[in-house]
């Protein structure tokens, strides 16, 4: 049975999984992630229940994934929680505990809040697990997770939608070692230096570079393709590189928060520019340099604000995202890069300009994933005729 929800109405707290890490490349800026949503949870609303994904895909809980001291040796954390494992009958579903004095006892939960970065945390596979359990979680659902994460996928959308995007070029890994020289020469006649060369299934520029000529082309290509087996190629577009989140679900009413600009320290905004401050002390994407809000004109930022709910439309999203923009105002053009339908740290510092302070975005979120619940039950799953009770598996094939 579903649970039910009513911390609008009654007193008592609502329990909140807020899962993170996971088996990806940005496992540490997931962590980060997932402690700033459990610190700024409204704690007379909800209680929040840490639950950490190790690098090798197991689970665990308990009061020491609270603090981040415990994260600096990551392998020996399984012996300072407990493990856990996805739990559900026809009564309750959550995690129960397969290790310790507690071992079997269930751990009820009435919504999921994911914070992963990359991997299949942020690709769809966990929020599959999530449509499993019947339960409710934040962001978006399988199908705009996935096309979210792969970046050829999502280009192929955006044009199907009439998004203005970069010109680009896409291959497999098993592509590139049967017939390298294809590879390079399909890129080096259909598209113009500079170029971005990208994993189609990453983040947080991990494996990302950029490259101004055919030296630089061939190992900029091996290495992302060490991080996927598919790897994007795109022009490089040179301006200014602005940024907006939407909050919403598609199909309803979004809004957009301020525009930021993005201040690479180079000619590519790197892992480092985004997690790593001056004096060691990282708050996550907050850290990194920018210009809030952005300094453009009215009819720019409107423009953008159009084609970020348009595109988060198309990809069918749902909580919060943030869609990364290039824009030339020399040449008044605007293209989409991409949408982060788990942004980094939440995207909560673009929202902070409006008045929406970071517990306020929180309980939005968890309101967002109850609302998109149940729609979701309103839905008919079975249909009044049981074409079993005549069919006979021995008989005469029948076409369905």
């Amino acid at each position: 049975m579903p649970a039910k929800f009513c911390y609008n109405k009654c007193m008592d707290k609502k329990k909140v999984a807020v899962i993170f890490g996971g088996v990806s490349p940005e496992h540490e800026v997931s962590v980060i992630t997932g402690l700033q949503t459990l610190e700024n949870l409204d704690k007379e609303k909800f209680i929040g229940i840490p639950v950490y994904v190790s690098k090798n895909g197991e689970l665990f809980t308990g009061d020491a994934l609270l603090k981040i001291d415990n994260y600096r040796n990551l392998p020996t954390i399984s012996q300072k929680a407990q493990q856990i494992q996805p739990y559900l009958d026809n009564k309750q579903a959550g995690f129960q505990t397969v290790s310790g004095f507690l071992k079997g006892k269930v751990i009820d939960v009435d919504a999921i809040f994911p914070c992963f970065h990359g991997g299949t945390g942020e690709g769809g596979a966990f929020q599959g697990l999530f449509e499993l359990m019947n339960l409710p979680y934040v962001g978006s659902g399988v199908l705009a997770s996935s096309t979210g994460m792969d970046k050829v996928i999502m280009k192929q959308l955006f044009r199907q939608s009439e998004l203005p995007i970069t010109r680009y070029y896409w291959f497999y890994r098993k592509t590139w070692t049967e017939n390298q020289e294809k590879v390079l020469k399909d890129i080096q006649t259909k598209l113009t230096f500079p170029l971005f060369i990208k994993p189609a299934n990453a983040g947080s520029s991990i494996g990302v570079a950029k490259v101004k000529n055919d030296d630089e082309l061939q190992n900029a290509l091996e290495v992302a393709l060490l991080f996927d087996r598919k790897v994007i190629v795109e022009e490089a577009f040179i301006g200014r590189e602005i940024n907006i989140s939407v909050l919403g679900n598609s199909g309803g009413n979004l809004e957009t928060s301020v525009l930021e600009e993005v201040i690479p320290s180079k000619d590519l905004l790197s892992y480092d520019d985004k997690y790593n401050s001056e004096n060691g002390k990282s708050k996550g994407m907050a850290s990194t340099s920018r210009k809030i809000p952005a300094n453009l004109p009215k009819e720019i930022e409107e423009k953008i604000q159009t084609l970020a709910k348009l595109a988060f439309q198309t990809l069918d999203c749902a909580g919060l995202v943030r869609i990364d923009f290039m824009i030339s105002e020399k040449e008044r053009k605007i293209i989409i890069l991409e949408v982060n339908t788990i942004p980094g740290s939440l995207s909560f510092y673009l929202w902070e300009p409006k008045g929406i302070k970071f517990k306020e975005l929180l309980t939005r979120l968890i309101d967002l994933a109850l609302e998109r619940f149940a729609e979701a039950q309103e839905n008919t799953t079975s249909f009044p005729t049981n074409i079993l009770q005549n069919f006979n598996p021995r008989g005469k094939a029948t076409k369905i």
